[in-house]
């Protein structure tokens, strides 16, 4: 794991299309999700919008870890990254605004949905492979 990310794990993330994160809950069970994310390279931070088991667990334990990858049968080609991030709620201001507009602009399902708030998972650190 390194703590800086490279231009081609941002523009990775930037071009995912589905992320997987994975949660703790308070009796430490796991639990992994597929979400769709929209990621801030500036801030290092993907954002969900979300309030299933994932929302639920984020809030008891603020830790997560994001996947993303391209799978191939040509194993040659996989590619991927995994990130550990910190959890904060979002429900106002610039940054849900921001949240807000990186979302509907990547994902034409979120255009016509109100989203009153966002988990963002600010990158602490990851590891990629095939980028």
């Amino acid at each position: 794991m390194h703590r800086r990310l490279s231009t081609k794990e941002k523009r990775f993330l930037q071009r995912a299309r589905v992320s997987r994160i994975a949660s703790v809950d308070r009796r430490g069970a796991t639990h992994v999700a597929p979400l769709c994310h929209a990621f801030d390279p500036t801030r290092r931070t993907a954002y969900v919008a979300t309030d299933g088991l994932t929302a639920k667990n984020l809030r008891a334990r603020r830790r997560a870890a994001i996947e993303c990858d391209d799978y191939y049968e040509d194993w040659d080609r996989l590619r991927g990254l995994v990130a550990h991030a910190r959890a904060k709620f979002i429900r106002g201001g610039a940054e849900l605004a921001r949240a807000r507009r990186l979302l509907k602009a990547k994902f034409e399902q979120y255009r016509d949905t109100e989203i009153e708030s966002v988990i963002a998972l600010h990158v602490e650190s990851a590891t990629s492979w095939g980028l």
